[in-house]
């Protein structure tokens, strides 16, 4: 079975990670061999597919494969926006006990950005993702956080297989957040299932998939999250690239997500990305 590959996540850029670090990070994670970047119109308050779409300029476009996402929308940019990223980003590199803090402001009225599933909306939101990134077409596009709760999903599909058939996207897909099997189970009920992708955490959900669901395409993300919960929950320790090899054989799992800012991060899960393609190989 194919290795997926190995994923940068940008949901950092322009919050916690300044704009130069972003930067940074993104070329190094190219020039180490990643070529998968997952971004979304609501990252970084709205700032982060500019940081990306700078990055991607510099590089052959059919090098990368790019994701993002709509159906979240940033809130507007103010002067107290930059001035509160600014503080919020100091705060934390002088006192990153009070990370929490700063979360929890981060998500109060003033800063929470607003789900929609208006197809109108989504139009403005992927031509803005598009002037921001700098490209005519998408490689995978995906409603962000998805919830089989909210009315309008069928409409959005319709929308996106426009978008497919135009090129301007090569692929949809859908975020799902919360309970993955019950949005598997709602997908596959209206057929919207078909040639679209499916992006969600790392979870026992997604690692112990029925045979029903290995057709599906699937993005996982957060690994290292898992991994601390499930130490925190005293299971049995587990190397991230056991982790690794399990998604390769528990779903079509075509890449894995990580946020890896700090060089040596980086570095390590790269080493770990090339070893189980090695392995793959034998």
């Amino acid at each position: 079975m194919t290795i997926p590959a190995l994923g940068f996540g940008t949901a950092a850029i322009k919050g916690r990670v300044s704009h130069r670090q972003g930067a940074d990070a993104l070329e190094r994670a190219y020039v180490a061999g990643v070529r998968h970047f997952d971004t979304a119109r609501s990252y970084g308050w709205g700032a982060a597919e500019g940081v990306v779409g700078n990055f991607i300029r510099r590089h052959p476009r059919g090098d990368i494969r790019l994701v993002t996402k709509c159906g979240i929308l940033p809130v507007d940019h103010s002067p107290l926006l930059s001035l509160s990223k600014s503080i919020a980003r100091t705060i934390i590199a002088l006192a990153p006990g009070l990370r929490s803090h700063v979360r929890r402001v981060a998500s109060t009225e003033t800063f929470r950005p607003t789900h929609t599933y208006d197809v109108d909306e989504m139009v403005k939101s992927l031509r803005t993702s598009l002037h921001e990134l700098g490209l005519s077409y998408i490689d995978d596009l995906l409603l962000h956080n998805f919830g089989a709760d909210k009315p309008g999903v069928e409409e959005i599909v319709e929308w996106f297989k426009v978008l497919q058939l135009s090129g301007v996207i090569r692929r949809f897909g859908f975020s799902v957040e919360g309970d993955l099997r019950a949005g598997l189970d709602f997908l596959a009920r209206r057929d919207l299932l078909d040639g679209a992708i499916v992006q969600a955490p790392v979870s026992q959900t997604l690692l112990a998939l029925p045979a029903e669901w290995r057709n599906v395409a699937f993005i996982a993300h957060s690994p290292f999250t898992f991994l601390s919960k499930q130490a925190a929950n005293g299971e049995k320790s587990q190397a991230f690239r056991d982790l690794f090899l399990r998604l390769r054989d528990a779903c079509r799992c075509e890449a894995v997500v990580c946020a890896m800012y700090d060089p040596a991060h980086l570095t390590q899960n790269v080493a770990v990305w090339r070893s189980c393609a090695e392995t793959s190989v034998e």
